[in-house]
């Protein structure tokens, strides 16, 4: 019987401390931007985001999934020269759509966790617009495809 107790003890301890890291998250990480802005700011903690980005002008958005999930898709946006995106999944996953024609330059970090860029670079012009990426997995997954590969 204390076995048991000191079991569940420890569950409702994991569940708040969870939960507490959440609304950490929720208040120091700001969520920002609407479709059709340049820059956005995406944000899932222990929940999941969909978010689906129009602008003509995107320059630099961020998504950050903590114990959740976010699926951004970016097949309706066009790039500034220089585009950037930060990617930070925590026990979490981020899916990223692109348009088969962008090239995609992906720089990240994996602990436990996976980054795939599943872009085909061949497919790519050189002249074709290029975002940059800066991901951080941690005990997550991010992904990034083109629709086709969805």
């Amino acid at each position: 019987m204390r076995f048991i107790k000191r079991v569940f003890i420890g569950l409702v301890f994991v569940v708040v401390s969870s939960a507490l890291a959440a609304l950490v998250v929720r208040k120091q990480v700001p969520a920002f931007g609407e479709e059709d802005d340049a820059e956005f700011s995406v944000v899932a903690a222990m929940d999941g985001t969909v978010f689906g980005a129009k602008t003509k002008q995107l320059a630099e958005a961020r998504a950050t999934a903590f114990m959740g999930g976010v699926e951004l898709d970016l097949m309706d946006a066009d790039l500034v020269p220089g585009a950037y995106l930060t990617l930070r999944a925590v026990m979490g996953g981020i899916d990223v759509v692109v348009p088969s024609h962008w090239r995609v330059e992906v720089m990240g970090r994996a602990v436990m966790g996976g980054i795939g860029n599943l872009t085909d670079p061949a497919a790519a012009v050189e002249e074709a617009p290029l975002l940059l990426v800066d991901a951080l997995a941690v005990m997550g997954g991010i992904e990034i495809h083109p629709a086709e590969a969805s």
